[in-house]
């Protein structure tokens, strides 16, 4: 995992105070919320969060769910459209690029027609990460801008997995015509 705090830029690594100049993070604590607003209409969230005590589960306050892990009980309602995607938080390989591509593009239409969305995994971090910020670039942000609206939301621990981000460079914006 990359190092939250410098993200193991080359320019910032030598001396960042959290990595000690290695670039890479030991441990990951898990978010405060279950999901937060990334854009609006756009939501990124998990199952486990701090305190058990916030519930991590989708009743109806979505018309479209992606979930990277589904737990029983954890929803979301019947009649949400749900999607599954089952991936490990490790590399990228065609097949998982072209599903997640897939429900990016799902994604961002049902945000274009107004419609609540939530990507889930287990902390909310890092899987739901990839499918959203690769969701924010077709809805037409720059990589850059994916990242740090991800980060923004969920936390300077969101999209540390350094193979997540190394594809998510690949992408390229989709311009409205």
């Amino acid at each position: 995992m990359l190092c939250h705090l410098c993200y193991a830029d080359p320019d910032a690594m030598p001396d960042c105070p959290a990595c000690r100049g290695t670039g890479r993070a030991t441990r990951i604590p898990l978010c405060e919320d279950p999901w937060n607003e990334v854009v609006p209409g756009l939501f990124q969230g998990g199952h486990d969060v701090r305190s058990q005590a916030r519930t991590c589960v989708v009743g109806d306050e979505f018309d479209l769910v992606i979930s990277m892990v589904t737990r029983s009980g954890y929803g979301p309602a019947d009649g949400v459209e749900h999607h599954v995607l089952r991936m490990a938080d490790a590399a990228v390989d065609a097949g998982v690029a072209a599903r997640v591509q897939s429900l990016a593009e799902l994604a961002a239409g049902a945000v274009r027609d107004g419609r609540r969305v939530l990507v889930r995994c287990s902390g909310g971090l890092n899987r739901s990460g990839l499918v959203v910020a690769s969701t924010l670039v077709a809805l037409g942000h720059d990589v850059p801008t994916a990242l740090e609206l991800v980060r923004r939301a969920r936390g300077p621990w969101a999209l540390t997995n350094p193979m997540f981000v190394q594809h998510l460079r690949t992408l390229e914006p989709v311009r409205p015509d």
